[in-house]
């Protein structure tokens, strides 16, 4: 029975388990609380009718009230003749209908004591009319009949009677009352232990319901979880996890579990073959003293060792002749067939490979009889070859050959296309550092000519400005006095013109200079730059009035001294040829340090850029002032060639005041601007 039970439920899904579990755990619990809810409801009724036995009793005691305050009323009014002792009778006459009424309302579902009640008023209505019939007698005189009815005490013993009625519903209210109450006492006691016995099973039913769903479905889950982490962190030993101890299963997680092994399985594989192509790759991928085909040579070797096949070539398409060329060839056949020309034809299952991009496999081939594949047949029976691509397509095939004839299935493509795409990226690779090595030799001469050719420009140019100046200062000398003013005027303009022509040269040359021969930055302290700037421009400053404040702790950055100090001097040169007039030029240099950058701010209080000119003073030859100031407008623009040359920026910044603020960055030397510091 047990044996059958496992196999059924074996043979059951995921969610009909859950179901099964569901079922088996809460039905029991919810008829059980059902039957709870049920007996707490008939609670609920029972502490209904007590609290209406106890209001009824009350009514009951109100009815016995007014029977004695009949009674009463009438004996003291036959007593006294006096009208005050009437109130009870009337009060009771008052509250008789109502008291009746809430009575009968309350007794509704005791149907022995609500018919008494209904006895009782009426008798009650009898007594009160019947006192009042005496009180009319006796207001009109007729006291020998009323003494004559006192003396025979037929109301006292019919009021006696009333109340000993009331007596007896009374009792029997209080007899409910108290059966009611046993049997509330009891049901709760039931309840109580009834609830308590529900939860003990609902506990019992969940923890059974918990295991069965432990059993069934956390516990394999779990399983194959911790099988999926081991299989992510294991590096080697894939095969060690193929296999996941859980019960044979038909539900999901069955199904699962042997999808987990199957993928298991061939992750071991495929991290296998990885492996392999990884181990060779360095090896076959370095390009060394034998150059491609060396590497090529090692491909096919280690191809043939791997993929158990007895020979390997590497066949290239040569477009301008339409055939194949072996580049590579494994073992022995290498010197045999290296560099031999094959016929496209004579390769059908490679041209096949070639044409779809894909692997294909030929079998039987010496079968083939034709005349074109003659030659290719001594090679062997059986082929693979796996296209050799590129960004641009394919350019040749890796082809696999075996003396014996195999089907398509015994050949490792997956492998195999894994070697030919490491012999494709060797030879684009090499196709590449070859196409890359001849540009660069061919850029590098033609810089080299370019070089030439701008200092010959440049000298033939700059001869000719200086002769044309001179002269026009020689003959404007030695005509003085001769020519007119019109005259002179020109002759100075065509030297001022030789003048800028030869200024304008040196300051190309100056430029192109920038960067020409590069060097190893070094670490160069940014305060020691200034103060030997500041020294070299000591009697301008002097002269002008001006006045410079450097920022202390400026940062020591990665450049060359002689570029810093250009850089320094150009603007410090600008700040004092743009000062305003008759007033002394006041220069500030401050620095921040920010994510390995140095950032340097020199500013002024100079006659400023206007925004829009900000970028284009950074141009060849701008000058924003040309007849008020000197210069060849390249100072900037020698700024900026050299803090570009270290990776850095450099613009013009707007703090909200008058003047210039010129920022730029560069590299700082991390430790070394401490090392530097302290050994100062």
């Amino acid at each position: 029975m047990i044996a059958r039970t496992r196999v059924w439920w074996s043979r059951l899904r995921v969610q009909q388990k859950v179901w099964v579990i569901l079922l088996a755990t809460f039905v029991p619990v919810l008829l059980t609380f059902a039957l709870q809810a049920a007996a707490v409801n008939y609670l609920l009724t029972l502490q209904d009718e007590r609290h209406q036995i106890i209001l009824a009793r009350e009514q009951i005691h109100i009815l016995r009230r007014i029977a004695i305050d009949i009674e009463d009323a009438f004996r003291g009014y036959l007593l006294t003749r006096k009208p005050a002792f009437l109130q009870p009778l009337e009060d009771a006459e008052t509250h008789l209908e109502s008291t009746v009424a809430r009575t009968l309302e309350l007794t509704e579902r005791m149907p022995g004591v609500q018919a008494d009640v209904r006895q009782i008023s009426q008798d009650l209505r009898g007594l009160m009319e019947s006192k009042h019939a005496l009180i009319v007698m006796v207001q009109n005189g007729q006291l020998f009949e009323v003494l004559e009815y006192v003396r025979s005490n037929k109301g006292l013993m019919l009021s006696d009677a009333l109340r000993q009625r009331l007596r007896m519903i009374e009792d029997r209210l209080a007899e409910r009352l108290r059966q009611s109450e046993e049997g509330q006492g009891g049901l709760a006691y039931r309840i109580f232990w009834g609830v308590l016995g529900a939860l003990v099973g609902s506990l019992g039913l969940g923890l059974l319901g918990m295991r069965l769903l432990a059993m069934s479905i956390t516990q394999p889950l779990a399983v194959l979880r911790s099988a999926v982490e081991d299989l992510g962190k294991s590096n080697h030993s894939f095969r060690s996890l193929t296999s996941v101890p859980i019960k044979e299963s038909s539900d999901e997680i069955g199904e699962l579990t042997r999808a987990y092994e199957d993928m298991a399985s061939r992750i071991a594989s495929y991290v296998c073959e990885r492996d392999a192509i990884n181990a060779i790759s360095h090896e076959i991928n370095t390009i060394g003293p034998d150059g491609l085909d060396g590497c090529l040579r090692r491909i096919t070797d280690r191809a043939v060792e791997l993929i158990e096949a007895d020979v390997c070539l590497v066949m290239l398409r040569n477009e301008q002749m339409g055939c194949w060329v072996v580049e590579a060839a494994s073992g022995d056949w290498h010197d045999r067939l290296y560099k031999s020309v094959m016929l496209w034809e004579e390769f059908p299952v490679s041209v096949r490979a070639f044409d779809t991009l894909q692997p294909a496999v030929g079998e039987n081939l010496r079968n083939d009889q034709r005349p074109e594949v003659v030659r290719r047949n001594l090679i062997g029976d059986s082929m693979l070859s796996i296209p050799l691509l590129s960004r641009t397509g394919p350019f040749g095939v890796l082809v696999l050959l075996r003396e014996r004839s195999v089907s398509g299935h015994e050949w490792n493509i997956r492998f195999a296309a894994g070697l030919a795409e490491e012999a494709a990226l060797a030879i684009s690779n090499a196709r590449l550092y070859e196409a890359a090595h001849q540009k660069q030799k061919d850029l590098a001469a033609k810089l080299r000519h370019l070089e030439h050719l701008a200092e010959n420009l440049a000298h033939d140019l700059k001869a000719p400005g200086k002769r044309i100046g001179e002269l026009a200062s020689i003959l404007r000398r030695q005509c003085e006095g001769i020519l007119d003013e019109r005259s002179v005027r020109w002759l100075s303009l065509i030297e001022q013109n030789g003048q800028d022509l030869v200024c304008r040269v040196e300051s190309i040359l100056a430029v192109a200079r920038v960067g020409a021969r590069p060097q190893s930055v070094q670490p160069v302290d940014a305060a020691s730059v200034i103060g030997d700037v500041l020294k070299a421009r000591a009697g301008e400053l002097e002269d002008r009035c001006a006045r410079v404040h450097v920022a202390s702790g400026l940062p020591v950055v990665a450049c060359h001294r002689a570029y810093l100090s250009q850089v320094f001097d150009n603007l410090i040169s600008n700040s004092l040829k743009f000062a305003v007039p008759d007033r002394p030029p006041t220069i500030t240099i401050t620095a921040s340090t920010q994510d390995h950058l140095a950032c340097f701010a020199v500013s002024d209080n100079g006659v400023g850029i206007p925004e829009g000119q900000r970028e284009r003073v950074f141009d060849p030859f701008v000058r924003l002032q040309p007849e008020e100031t000197q210069g060849s407008g390249i100072g900037l623009t020698i700024v900026r060639r050299i803090i570009e040359l270290y990776g850095g920026r450099v613009w013009i910044d707007a703090d909200g005041s008058a003047g210039c603020m010129v920022k730029f960055t560069l590299p700082t030397m991390g430790l070394m601007e401490d090392t530097l510091r302290a050994s100062s």
